[in-house]
């Protein structure tokens, strides 16, 4: 009894196939349910050991969404501080957001046109 065997190819295109377009679906998912955004400051602080950034988004309407991230320095993940939905105290084509830094770097404020609405201190 002779026994046959076929050779199979280590490359399956069909597997390959299947990976592109479960990856396609994903990036198309991905780009649908992501806000358009925006950022809108990045500073050190002022002794250099954390950096912050102040990101903006549209969900919907034409009200910003707010969202303050920080990372300590030689650090690559940045953590998400504060999400603010909607500031509804002034209207949205003038509000002016930015955040600052205390002089020790021991706070980071959130501003909306001068005024700080939100703060968060550091332990060190």
């Amino acid at each position: 009894m002779k026994r046959t065997y076929q050779k199979r190819s280590s490359f399956d295109f069909k597997k390959l196939g299947r990976i592109a377009f479960t990856l396609f679906v994903v990036f198309i998912a991905y780009k649908i349910l992501t806000p358009p955004s925006h950022e809108t400051a990045r500073i050190d602080s002022p002794n250099g050991s954390k950096t912050a950034r102040l990101r903006t988004f549209y969900y919907y309407d034409d009200q910003p969404s707010y969202k303050v991230y920080y990372r300590e320095s030689g650090k690559r993940a940045w953590r998400n501080l504060l999400y603010l939905p909607a500031y509804t105290n002034t209207p949205a084509d003038s509000a002016q957001a930015m955040i600052e830094w205390s002089p020790d770097s021991a706070q980071l404020d959130l501003l909306i046109n001068g005024t700080s609405i939100w703060h968060h201190v550091f332990e060190d």
